[in-house]
Parts: structure tokens; C-alpha cells; sequence
């Protein structure tokens, strides 16, 4: 299937809202605006033949003009503010008979570049700009000929008109996406500040949620491999596997009431459409590439590295979607119910309950750096400053404590009845820990 079919079906098939549709790359008009530019090179007899020949000896073999490096041939595109485009074709020329200074083109583009060079009475062309080149140590000067392009004119201009409207549909759902983002943040905030026990149930059922999407990393992946923004393919998986985690944890979801529910319905539609967006950024912004590159090979132009500024200045190109987005979502949502995760131990990787927070600044569990004193290791294990063995009582962060007491009760049950079997064990021995199991009859 030809590319032009396939980015139209997967506009139909990925059922994207119809201004999302209207909004996208027009390829086939484009294409259309192509076979317009052939036919007018070819009518100054700049066929695609004659260019390629004529870039191929501009590489082997420019000049040195004013003391840099000058080329025969230049193609360039100028565009203001309102980005409207004036493409144009400049050829070096030797002023005495009109003729390129290349030998490569045929009879016919110099016949028709002598009629640009000077007409019959004397007077240069309007369609033409003409500048002079003086070449260091020539005597001879030379000139070029600048040709306006209609047809590229009328490409670039429907181009970045559309890249225009692209990049404002797409602030505009993405700022959508944000008051939404920022309303669920909201009605969290209400819900942490009640201290109604429905509502302790609820923190827990978000604090599990949030944890199974952080897991996840749908949008954005830690990893070394593949660190970075996903891909939308790669997005749609990792989301899959979300919904399949939240699933197998349907026993702590359920703590969630009506409202609750209503908001992790709507959580949930705004990654889906986060997902289509992102989509749609890539399918579009794989035509933009795909017609720039069937322009160079239709005209052999080399319009990309003409256009290349100019088309990386707008956000479809340059910005980061899931990026921004996942940082609203983590600033305005995950941050409002602290996960478990950020107070691990880094030793022990359970709670850092007691913790105890070295000079040099890195936390720990006070069980951990009872074993690391233990064994005289004064060295932090995150950062290799010698500070554990200064490490006392003092080093308690009383605040983080409760802050941990407060927010993450089960854990720290938990790692209580954990630290005081091994306190057992460290006084009566191994023997202490099979003893708790002991079952009085």
C-alpha cells in the first residue's frame, strides 16, 4: 500500500475526532503541488536530470568566492513572519554570453539561462535577480540569476499552513488535557484533606492506582535501554499492561465510591486521548517527512536542508507531547498521594523507617546503618563519603518519621515487626525467629 492510502485509512481507522481529521497533512494535495513544480522546472529546462548532474558538480567542484566557499548552485526558500514562502533557484553565470559556469547542463537550460542573464534590448529580466560575484584572483566577473518558483510557492505555503493549524489544535488539546489534569488534582486534594475513614480507604485505593501507573511507565521509560518518551505503539502496550495491573488489583479499587470512580474513569480517558494524540503527532509528522522527501526526489530541489530551520520551529516537529504531559500529570496528581517507592531504603529496599539521615544527606533505615556501624563500614553506600560511623541518635528525622506514620501505617507496621525479630535474632540468635512461630495450644 502506497503511503498516501495508508495515512488516510489510518486517519479512518483510529477514529480521531473529525477536526483532528480536518487538521491533518493534506499529502495528496501536496503531491498534487509537486507534479506543478516539475512542470514549471521543466519548462525553464531544469529537469530533474539536469539538476542532479548540476548538483553533483557543484559537490565536486565549487569555487572560492569573496574567500569562502561559493556554490554554482543554490536553492533556498524565504519566508517572514506570516510564513509565506518564495522559493528560489540561483545559478552562477558568466555575464559575457549568459552561459552557466557549469558544463554539465544541456543545450536547453542554457539557452533559456542566457535569455535570464539579458534579454534582446540590453535590460535584465523581472522575474530574475541578478547580483555579481567577483572570485578572488579572477579577473572575469560573474553573476548570479535568481528564479522565483511559483509552484514551490504555492507548496511551502500550504505546508506550513497546515503545520500552523496542526500546532494550534494541538496546544489547544493539550491545555484541554490539563484543566482536566488539573480539576482531578483538585477533588484529590479535597479528598486528603477529609478525615472521614471512607475517605483513608479511597487515598489507599489512588495511593495503589497511582503506583500501578507509575510501575507502568506508559508514556516515558526509565530504563537504560529505551530511556526516554515511548513511541505511541509502545505507549498502547505499556497502557494495556496498566489496565491489566489495575485489574488483578480490583479488591483495593473497589474501595473507591461513586465519585472516586467517576475521577479514575476520567484519569483513564485522559491517557487514552493523550494516546491519539500522540499518534497523531507521529502519522502526521511522519507525512511532513515522507512529501519533503518526495519533493527532493521529484525535483532533486534538496528542499529539506533549505526548510529544515524553519520546519523544526514548530512544536509538531520539536515538542515533546507525552513528555509535557506526564510532567502535568506527576506535578498536578502523583505528587498529591506520596507512593511508597520514594522512601525506600536503598540498602533493604523496604520503608526507611526509622530513618536516619546521614551528614552528607542520603536516608536510610535505622536498621540498615545499625548493620553497616556493625560492621565498621563508614563509607555512605550512595555517594562513598565517610559518614556512617558519625551517624547517632541525632540523625533521626523525626519529621520524615512521622510523615511515614502518618501516610504509609501498613508498611511501617510491617517493617516494626520486621526490625524487632531481628533485634531478637541479634540478641537470643537464629533460634528467636523460629520461636515467634511457636503456637500456644
Amino acid at each position: 500500500m502506497k503511503f498516501g492510502q495508508g495515512f488516510e485509512a489510518a486517519l479512518a481507522r483510529d477514529e480521531y475526532p473529525r477536526e483532528w481529521i480536518d487538521h491533518a497533512i493534506s499529502y495528496k494535495k501536496l503531491k498534487k503541488c509537486i507534479k506543478r513544480v516539475q512542470q514549471e522546472l521543466a519548462s525553464l529546462g531544469l529537469d530533474k536530470e539536469t539538476l542532479d548532474a548540476l548538483w553533483q558538480h557543484v559537490n565536486t567542484g565549487a569555487t572560492e568566492v569573496g574567500g569562502q566557499l561559493g556554490e554554482r548552485l543554490q536553492y533556498s526558500v524565504d519566508g517572514n513572519e506570516k510564513l509565506i514562502f518564495t522559493p528560489k533557484l540561483t545559478i552562477v553565470i558568466d555575464p559575457r554570453d549568459g552561459s552557466p559556469m557549469d558544463a554539465w547542463l544541456s543545450p536547453d537550460t542554457r539557452r533559456i539561462l542566457k535569455r535570464l542573464a539579458k534579454t534582446e534590448d540590453g535590460r535584465r529580466p523581472s522575474v530574475a535577480t541578478v547580483n555579481e560575484i567577483v572570485p578572488d584572483g579572477q579577473d572575469q566577473q560573474l553573476e548570479t540569476v535568481e528564479v522565483p518558483l511559483t509552484s514551490d510557492s504555492e507548496f511551502f505555503q500550504i505546508l506550513t499552513r497546515e503545520l500552523s493549524d496542526l500546532d494550534h489544535l494541538q496546544n489547544s488539546e493539550r491545555s484541554q488535557l490539563e484543566v482536566e489534569i488539573a480539576q482531578l488534582g483538585r477533588e484529590l486534594r479535597a479528598l486528603r484533606s477529609s478525615r472521614s475513614k471512607r475517605s483513608k480507604k479511597e487515598i489507599e485505593a489512588w495511593r495503589t492506582i497511582f503506583e500501578l501507573y507509575t510501575d507502568a511507565e506508559v508514556f516515558m521509560s526509565s530504563h537504560e535501554a529505551d530511556a526516554g518518551a515511548r513511541d505511541a505503539a509502545h505507549a498502547q502496550k505499556q497502557y494495556a499492561e496498566f489496565n491489566k495491573a489495575l485489574a488483578a488489583h480490583q479488591n483495593q479499587i473497589i474501595q473507591l465510591g461513586k465519585e472516586g470512580n467517576s475521577a479514575l474513569d476520567r484519569f483513564l480517558r485522559v491517557n487514552i486521548k493523550l494516546l491519539r494524540l500522540i499518534k497523531f503527532q507521529e502519522i502526521n509528522h511522519m507525512a511532513l517527512n515522507k512529501i519533503l522527501k518526495k519533493f527532493d526526489k521529484r525535483t532533486a530541489l534538496r528542499a529539506r536542508s533549505s526548510v529544515s530551520n524553519t520546519l523544526t520551529q514548530s512544536p509538531l516537529m520539536a515538542q515533546n507531547l507525552a513528555k509535557a504531559t506526564c510532567f502535568t500529570i506527576s506535578e498536578e496528581l502523583l505528587n498529591i498521594i506520596p507512593q511508597l517507592n520514594d522512601y525506600l531504603c536503598p540498602v533493604c529496599f523496604s520503608i526507611s523507617y526509622k530513618p536516619i539521615r546521614l551528614r552528607c544527606g542520603h536516608i536510610f533505615c535505622i536498621r540498615c546503618m545499625v548493620v553497616l556501624q556493625r560492621e565498621e563500614q563508614d563509607r555512605c553506600p550512595m555517594c562513598r563519603e565517610g559518614v556512617v560511623l558519625d551517624a547517632s541518635s541525632d540523625n533521626l528525622d523525626k519529621d520524615l518519621m512521622k510523615f511515614m506514620e502518618k501516610n504509609f501505617k501498613v508498611a511501617v507496621r510491617t517493617k516494626q515487626k520486621e526490625n524487632e525479630i531481628q533485634a531478637g535474632i541479634d540478641r537470643w540468635g537464629a533460634q528467636y525467629e523460629n520461636a515467634q512461630k511457636c503456637i500456644v495450644m
